[in-house]
């Protein structure tokens, strides 16, 4: 969704998701998720699987499970929910978190507020080839064929003082 074009209260969940600490959003989640029942959360667990690929042994009475699968989802990789969810449920959700006693409190400084994202985090290093010097000696063997890449160096030969 651009962010030109988003609703008033999405703006302000934004805002809360961009501002306020993973306790307090979290809460602010679980209060908003009690509030709007068995079915909405059903749906909302189900595009949460879709988007995460993980939650598949949550059930919608997790309320504790499901709100921080969504906060810990939107810190890592921001606008991830705002993006990703049908744009009916994410104002639903929205609502609910904003209207929430938590959402309430987090609201403050919204006024202030540029509106901007954060960086995207930094993609992290891969891990270190430990096998890459194997499979270098065993793709191009010495002379000793392919078992030679597992064989000591003989030692120099020794001279003699005559």
């Amino acid at each position: 969704m651009d962010p030109g074009v988003e609703s008033e209260v999405v703006r302000e969940y934004r805002h809360l998701l961009r501002t306020g600490s993973a306790d307090w959003q979290e809460t602010a989640h679980r209060h908003a998720l009690l509030a709007l029942g068995p079915a909405v959360r059903g749906r909302l667990l189900a595009e949460l699987r879709r988007l995460l690929l993980t939650g598949t042994r949550l059930r919608p009475e997790d309320v504790h499970a499901v709100s921080r699968l969504l906060v810990l989802a939107e810190r890592r990789r921001p606008r991830t929910l705002i993006d990703g969810l049908p744009s009916d449920l994410l104002e639903v959700l929205a609502a609910a978190v904003v209207a929430s006693p938590a959402g309430s409190l987090l609201g403050a400084g919204i006024d202030v507020w540029d509106g901007s994202e954060p960086p995207d985090p930094a993609e992290p290093a891969p891990d270190p080839d430990l096998h890459q010097r194997w499979h270098a000696q065993w793709a191009t063997p010495g002379s000793e064929g392919a078992a030679g890449a597992f064989i000591a160096a003989p030692p120099p030969p020794r001279r003699t003082g005559r």
